[in-house]
C-alpha cells in the first residue's frame, strides 16, 4: 500500500513542479525607487523589464527617492527599498551619516569601469545618467553664431540686449555658478564658491531680468513667448521644443552638469539583488536604449559604440561636448560652515534676504 502511495505522489509532485516551476528558479526581487512620471515608465521598457526577462529577479518600483526617507527607513530598522536614485549632494550626507551600504565595485562591473566617467564613481553610489543646465536662446533675436556662447555673455547686456530668464536663488539648482562665471570667474575656479561675489553679480544682472525661475518648465516656455530672449534652461525641455519646430537653441559651452546616482540603503534586504540590478542598469547596451528617447546623458562612455554619431552628439556626455561642461560640485553643497549649515541652508538663507531688498 505504502509503494501504491509513493507511486501515486511521483507523478502528481512531477505535474505540480511542471506548472509552478522548481523552486530554485525564484530569484527573489529587488525594490527600486526612481523618480516616477514619464522618466520611470521609460526606465520601466528599456532597464526594469529587461533585467526581470534575463535575470528572473522580480523588480518591485517605488517612487520618491530622498534623504529624508532613506534616512527615516534606516533609522526605524525597516529598509524598504534595496535600490534607490539619488542625488549627489544627499548621497554625501547618507555616506557622512552611514546610511548607505558600499558599492561592490571588486566583484561586479567587470570590464566595465574603465569606460565609467570618474567623476560619478563614487564608494557609496555609481551615477546613471547626465543631464544639464544651458544658455538658451530665442533664434529669432539671436540667429546661430550670433548668440551668447558663455555665462559672460549671457551678464552683457549691451552686446547682448534683451530680458533673460535664470532660477530663483532658492531652487534647486541655484544660479551661483552662472552668476560667477557671469563676474569673469574661470569654471575652473569656481569652487568653493564665492556665495557674496555671486550675490553681487545677480544684483547686476537683475534688472535684466524678467523673472527668477521656479520650475523647469519656465524658462523654455517664456523664450517660446518671447517674454525672454536668453535663460538657462534644462537642456531635454530645449531639445523637445527645438525638434518640435520651436525658435529656441542653446550652446553646450559652460553647461552646468549634474547627475544622479543609484544607492543602495543601509540593511538593504536584497543586496545581492541590487547589486546585480545596478550592474545591469550600467551596461552600455542598457544605457543606450534610454537615452535614444530620452536626452539624457550615459555615464558608460561604450554606450555610444550603440548609437548612431549624429543623435550621440546631441547627448551632454558625448566627450566633445562633456569638456564644455562644468561639473557641479555636491561636495561643495553639502559640505557645511562654522555654525553645521549646509551650504544649501547657506544660500537659501541669502536668497531670502536677497528677495527682501
Amino acid at each position: 500500500m505504502g509503494r501504491l502511495k509513493v507511486a501515486v505522489a511521483i507523478p502528481v509532485l512531477a505535474v505540480l513542479a511542471f506548472l509552478v516551476g522548481p523552486v530554485s528558479a525564484d530569484k527573489g526581487h529587488v525594490v527600486v525607487a526612481s523618480w516616477g512620471g514619464s522618466f520611470q515608465d521609460l526606465q520601466r521598457e528599456t532597464m526594469f523589464k529587461p533585467f526581470e526577462k534575463e535575470t528572473g529577479i522580480k523588480v518591485i518600483e517605488a517612487t520618491g527617492p530622498s534623504l529624508a526617507k532613506v534616512k527615516a527607513m534606516v533609522e526605524s530598522g525597516n529598509t524598504e527599498w534595496d535600490v534607490s536614485g539619488m542625488v549627489p549632494g544627499d548621497l554625501l550626507v547618507l555616506a557622512r551619516e552611514g546610511l548607505v551600504e558600499k558599492i561592490d565595485y571588486d566583484n561586479y562591473f567587470k570590464g566595465m569601469m574603465e569606460h565609467i566617467v570618474p567623476e560619478v564613481i563614487h564608494p557609496y553610489g555609481i551615477g546613471n545618467f547626465f543631464y544639464t543646465k544651458v544658455i538658451a536662446f530665442n533664434t529669432d533675436v539671436y540667429p546661430k553664431g550670433k548668440h551668447p556662447k558663455s555665462w559672460a555673455d549671457v551678464w552683457d547686456v549691451e552686446k547682448f540686449p534683451g530680458p533673460r530668464m535664470i532660477e530663483a536663488g532658492g531652487y534647486v539648482v541655484p544660479p551661483l555658478e552662472y552668476a560667477l562665471m557671469g563676474d569673469g570667474v574661470d569654471p575652473k575656479d569656481l569652487y568653493p564658491l564665492d556665495m557674496e561675489r555671486a550675490y553681487d553679480s545677480i544684483r547686476k544682472l537683475q534688472p535684466h531680468v524678467a523673472k527668477f525661475a521656479t520650475k523647469s518648465a519656465m524658462p523654455p516656455q517664456a523664450l517660446v513667448d518671447e517674454e525672454v530672449v536668453i535663460a538657462a534652461a534644462t537642456l531635454g525641455r530645449i531639445v523637445k521644443l527645438k525638434n518640435d519646430g520651436a525658435p529656441v537653441d542653446f550652446t553646450w559651452n559652460q553647461g552646468i552638469i549634474q547627475y544622479d546616482y543609484w544607492i543602495i540603503p543601509k540593511n538593504a534586504k536584497n543586496y545581492d539583488n541590487a547589486m546585480k540590478f545596478i550592474e545591469f542598469a550600467t551596461r552600455a547596451e542598457v544605457q543606450a536604449a534610454l537615452v535614444k528617447v530620452q536626452p539624457l546623458g550615459p555615464v558608460n562612455q561604450k554606450a555610444f559604440d550603440h548609437l548612431d554619431d549624429a543623435h550621440a552628439r546631441t547627448l551632454p556626455s558625448h566627450p566633445d561636448n562633456l569638456r564644455k561642461q562644468v561639473f557641479s560640485s555636491a561636495e561643495f553643497w553639502s559640505s557645511t560652515d562654522a555654525s553645521g549649515k549646509s551650504m544649501i541652508e547657506v544660500n537659501q538663507e541669502m536668497w531670502n534676504k536677497f528677495t527682501l531688498e
